[in-house]
């Protein structure tokens, strides 16, 4: 419930900032699901709904879209991903998605000894450009709810009680496990020898 409110504060605080309307706050948040997450499916949706061309235009007015950036010619193809965002508005934009991202990586396990070699957990850079990104599509991957975010940091606290054998951090938000940890913690249907792992 915590990080609903803090959500909903948040995009109030972008309202009255940047002096943008709802319409615009759902446009911005569609344009940058699709350059990040390459959900481009609802913004051909919303395209459809209202010009995009005048929203756009509105928010390179507001500061939101870098000033300078030159806007395709009438019929020419629009790159989503050209489209340059203020990044201070995208920093304080994505202050959610990395709220929760910062507390799956401080709940995380650090460091684990299997036989007596040393791995790091917490990296993300094999499936991720950055840390941000792998916020990002954890977000996206839980759906932004913060319920489900609590209940996985609670399966995460369990797995390192009983030495459960996590993968790395990027492994975990790509393959979604959180879904192998609670089968694991509710059947214990996964044959470890958690005896030869040692999670810090």
């Amino acid at each position: 419930m915590e990080h609903f409110k803090f959500e909903i504060e948040n995009e109030l605080v972008l309202l009255e900032k940047y002096r943008m309307t709802p319409t615009e706050l759902f446009t911005v948040r569609v344009i940058l699901l699709a350059k990040i997450n390459g959900e481009y499916e609802w913004l051909q949706r919303f395209a459809q709904i209202l010009k995009l061309r005048d929203i756009l235009e509105s928010l390179q007015t507001k500061g939101i879209i870098i000033k300078n950036w030159k806007f395709p010619k009438e019929g020419e193809h629009l790159v989503i991903e050209d489209i340059p965002f203020n990044q201070n508005f995208q920093k304080q934009f994505f202050r959610a998605a990395n709220e929760m991202g910062w507390e799956l990586y401080n709940a995380y396990p650090s460091n684990c000894f299997v036989d007596g070699q040393y791995f790091n957990l917490r990296t993300v850079s094999k499936k991720f450009g950055s840390i941000e990104q792998a916020f990002l599509k954890y977000s996206k991957y839980i759906k932004n709810n913060p319920e489900t975010h609590q209940h996985i940091i609670e399966l995460i606290e369990w797995g390192k009680e009983n030495n459960y054998a996590f993968p790395t951090m990027d492994r975990f938000i790509v393959d979604l496990g959180w879904k192998a940890l609670e089968e694991f913690k509710d059947h214990n249907v996964l044959n470890i020898n958690n005896d030869a792992i040692k999670m810090i």
